[in-house]
């Protein structure tokens, strides 16, 4: 089964720039979006480590064993297809916890606020592309000057 949850980044729009930017190499450009995905799902991991504080968690974390915690996306290699990069972040549903229960909640519990703010409510993702754009643009800017 595979991981639902991973950042996305499309560099087809960026395409005609990156060709007209001569002294960016291709792989010094795959390299700015590698760098820029990994910044950017470290802090969506942290935030999620940092939601499954005891206090968060259904019944104050009493019957957590820590296997949800364990299961946050620790792999950060980044993947293409095509003119696409992406990375794994959140929950690896492929490992043991409850991840997903704790953003949707059951029927006889309510979800974690802070994980269903950051995986189902728009405003933390546009957060996030935001920092994921704004990295890739300081990455380039720093190579164009270098």
């Amino acid at each position: 089964m595979a991981n639902k949850n991973e950042l996305r980044l499309s560099t087809e729009g960026l395409e005609g720039l990156m060709q007209k930017l001569a002294r960016l190499e291709h792989a010094a450009a795959r390299a700015t979006v590698e760098q820029a995905l990994q910044k950017v799902a470290e802090k969506v991991n942290a935030d999620t480590v940092a939601a499954l504080d005891k206090e968060n968690l259904p019944a104050k974390g009493k019957y957590s064993a820590g296997t949800t915690a364990r299961s946050v996306n620790t792999d950060m290699t980044v993947r293409w297809e095509g003119m696409t990069a992406w990375i794994p972040v959140g929950f690896d549903f492929n490992l043991p916890g409850a991840g997903g229960y704790l953003i949707s909640g059951t029927p006889k519990m309510q979800p974690v606020y802070q994980l269903r703010k950051m995986y189902r409510q728009k405003a933390y993702m546009r957060e996030i592309n935001r920092m994921l754009w704004e990295e890739l643009f300081n990455h380039i800017n720093e190579a164009m000057e270098g």
